[in-house]
């Protein structure tokens, strides 16, 4: 009863995501990881992706009655996987539109979310977005990026790595004095996405965590239209509760 409560701790879509992708260094990005976690590599190249989507319809149990507004979100992540060999996803930063959302993630599961002015345009039906983020304390970026709308019931992403990238359904994330790290689990449908025809970024992203930015385009990039997911308690709720670690 309490495990499958803990589990199944939040509901929330995830709707017209936008992933632009890049290849880096390995050494790179372990060098910004805990001493607990390692770099995911694909054919001997770590990635680092910049993510823009909505989420809307978000529910926490045992408050699902809660009715909390939809927001946007833009995101710097990589991918990694832990001693264990469980692979996931390493938030470098979260911007939001929701303040209290990322009170409430910063308190839960220690993710490194910032308040941020996120507007989007663009048109779905000609298969074109735009992002714009303005963090607050500094941090200005933008997306742009397009692709074939009848990409979307004929030619999905299938190749290796895209499901390298996309198929990730685990993150972690950084408490002072927690050690193993701690993670957390999503739970979804698998990602119907298309690759983009078009994809470019500007910003400071990158600067921020101490990163060159990017002086090319993107190495490709995805669309995905979004889906349902189900995420699970912080891990430390697990360990009070009692119970075995989530899924």
């Amino acid at each position: 009863m309490i495990k499958s409560f803990l589990n199944r701790f939040m509901s929330q879509n995830w709707e017209d995501l936008v992933m632009l992708h890049y290849r880096v260094n390995p050494a790179m990005i372990q060098g910004r990881l805990p001493n607990d976690l390692e770099v995911d590599i694909f054919e001997d190249d770590a990635w680092i992706s910049v993510v823009a989507f909505r989420l809307s319809n978000l529910r926490i149990r045992p408050i699902s009655w809660l009715k909390w507004s939809d927001f946007w979100e833009l995101n710097l992540r990589t991918y990694i996987r832990d001693r264990k060999g469980r692979k996931g996803v390493w938030f470098f930063s979260l911007d939001s539109t929701d303040p209290v959302g990322v009170i409430g993630a910063r308190m839960l599961y220690g993710l490194p979310y910032n308040n941020a002015r996120i507007e989007r345009s663009g048109s779905l039906q000609a298969g074109h977005l735009s992002f714009t983020s303005n963090r607050k304390g500094g941090g200005l970026s933008t997306i742009d990026a397009s692709w074939n709308s009848k990409d979307l019931n004929q030619n999905l992403a299938r190749e290796k790595i895209d499901h390298f990238l996309l198929e990730r359904y685990r993150f972690w994330a950084s408490r002072s004095r927690v050690k193993p790290s701690p993670s957390a689990c999503v739970n979804h449908q698998p990602y119907n996405a298309v690759r983009l025809n078009m994809a470019k970024y500007q910003g400071e992203l990158f600067a921020c965590q101490g990163m060159c930015e990017p002086i090319c385009e993107p190495e490709f990039g995805h669309y995905c239209p979004g889906f349902s997911v189900e995420a699970t308690a912080p891990e430390w709720a697990f360990s009070i509760s009692g119970q075995a670690n989530q899924r």
